[in-house]
């Protein structure tokens, strides 16, 4: 029989787990200001582009083809064949997972135990330090330079026999610039860490490094379905790598991918000429938000090849966010951050979405101006009489 005190380590456990805050399902939660009623949200990075009705047409489909009692296991290496088809490699130098959280986890665990380090940028995706953590291995924070690129000679310097991996988010979340794969393969071959690059918006941006990728014995890069194809709540992303590195870890990663997953995929690969359009819609919105942003008073804009945009109003920040809830709209409030500071992400919504956005955030800054004015017209107004009583 165990005794009391014999879990206590569980209950510690527990209680440590309670401030962790390393899931995607607390990130992409609403505010409770905004639950319910006509809300814009564009705080999660999801595609609005994408046509919902044309997936549940394409689902409905793989659902009458596939037989669902069965494990299936050939339609992966059909997957595989058409995942490399798309980014230009063998289907052998391809793996799948549930989503591209799933497939960083799982790196992590594969590659980190108790004592080793892993390097990251800051300001750069929160996961990977969470997923780190958990691991029992340290994670060190290396920053962009001020323009924001990799600062490759910086990371090397932090890295040593104990690094096992270094994590590049290109484009990066939330600064929305790319890193160049000059800097990437410079790390890669730098030093003996693996480096992964995650990919989640890359298609927004200037392209992938997955096909530059397959000739690095130590590169894996990290793709998701879940931005540029629209499948949030699908759950699908896999990665690259040479192919010995990719058979190896194919041979230890968890069964997650579904058959009906599977095919919807592919059915969806097939059909990228209609995922195309999705993309060319939010990089034009994307564009038209950047333009407008910019043309703010008292407005830092940040550059974006992502399908978001990341501003710094020089306003009260916390006053802007509050704003726009009340008035129906939900951004990312990022905080503040090493480098740039406290910031709001906004979504690349559809036409309509971004309109309410832009005017809600035109009317806040103009009430802001206004309150500022009286309140710099009142600090005169005291000044003003204090010095009539002053005495000579």
């Amino acid at each position: 029989m165990v005794s009391e005190r014999g879990l206590e380590w569980l209950r510690k456990k527990v209680e440590s787990m309670r401030s962790f805050g390393g899931s995607l399902l607390g990130y992409v939660g609403l505010p409770v200001e905004a639950r319910g009623g006509n809300v814009v949200k564009l705080d999660s990075n999801e595609n609005f582009f994408v046509d919902a009705d044309f997936l549940r047409q394409v689902f409905a489909e793989v659902l009458k083809d596939v037989d669902l009692r069965l494990y299936d296991p050939g339609v992966m290496a059909e997957l595989k064949e058409a995942l490399g088809k798309y980014v230009g490699v063998s289907g052998g130098c391809v793996c799948v997972g549930s989503g591209a959280e799933h497939l960083i986890d799982f790196l992590v665990q594969f590659f980190l135990s108790a004592g080793d380090e892993a390097v990251s940028v800051v300001p750069s995706f929160f996961m990977y330090e969470k997923r780190v953590w958990l691991s029992g291995a340290k994670l060190i924070a290396v920053p962009l330079k001020k323009d924001l690129s990799l600062d490759v000679d910086g990371i090397l310097e932090k890295t040593s026999e104990k690094t096992r991996l270094i994590f590049v988010c290109s484009p990066n979340n939330p600064t929305g610039n790319e890193f160049s794969w000059e800097d990437i393969e410079a790390l890669a071959d730098g030093c003996s860490a693996v480096v992964v690059v995650d990919e989640a918006y890359a298609e927004f941006g200037g392209g992938s490094v997955c096909s530059k990728t397959i000739e690095k014995e130590n590169v894996i890069a990290v793709k998701t379905f879940s931005k540029a194809f629209g499948l949030a709540g699908l759950r699908f992303g896999y990665f690259v790598a040479n192919r010995d590195l990719a058979s190896a870890l194919s041979e230890a990663i968890p069964y997650t991918v579904s058959p009906v997953v599977a095919h919807f995929v592919q059915r969806l690969l097939n059909r990228f000429d209609v995922v195309k359009g999705w993309i060319e819609g939010v990089k034009g919105e994307r564009e038209r938000l950047l333009s407008e942003l910019r043309s703010l008073r008292q407005m830092k804009v940040f550059d974006s090849k992502a399908n978001f945009v990341t501003f710094k109003p020089k306003a009260d920040v916390e006053r802007v966010y509050r704003g726009l809830l009340k008035m129906g709209v939900v951004v990312k409030d990022l905080g503040d951050l090493p480098l740039i500071g406290h910031c709001l992400r906004v979504t690349t919504g559809l036409p309509h979405m971004n309109d309410k956005f832009l005017y809600a955030l035109k009317h806040i800054l103009k009430e802001n101006e206004r309150l500022l004015a009286r309140a710099s017209g009142l600090r005169g107004l005291y000044a003003f009489k204090f010095d009539a009583v002053s005495i000579p």
